[in-house]
């Protein structure tokens, strides 16, 4: 396994943790504020409510943003280690090509 390769697996193994414990955090406080909601007893209430779990999600959805382009760095990194590669490969293979006298 060469190195990008582990290194995107390692990227993902460690996003992957992350965003479960997020998830998991999304729904405990997801279920606080639908707590909160049945409480509310004015539409100001009700209001700030809303907004507040407005702002839990749009963080929510930057951190899958922040998320993704820490995966496509990853693996635009392991891509160009894999041409990289290739490149070696078809070097070596031109060299033993030219040493047989194929």
């Amino acid at each position: 396994m060469n190195r990008g390769t582990e290194a995107t697996l390692h990227v993902a193994g460690t996003l992957a943790s992350v965003g479960s414990s997020i998830g998991l955090g999304m729904q405990i406080a997801s279920a606080k504020a639908r707590g909160r909601r049945e409480q509310a007893v004015d539409s100001v209430s009700e209001l700030a409510i809303r907004l507040q779990e407005a702002r839990q999600a749009q963080r929510a959805a930057l951190h899958r943003a922040a998320q993704a382009e820490a995966r496509l760095a990853a693996s635009q990194a392991e891509l160009m280690a894999l041409r990289h590669a290739l490149a070696q490969e078809r070097q070596l293979t031109a060299a033993l090509r030219d040493v047989c006298g194929i």
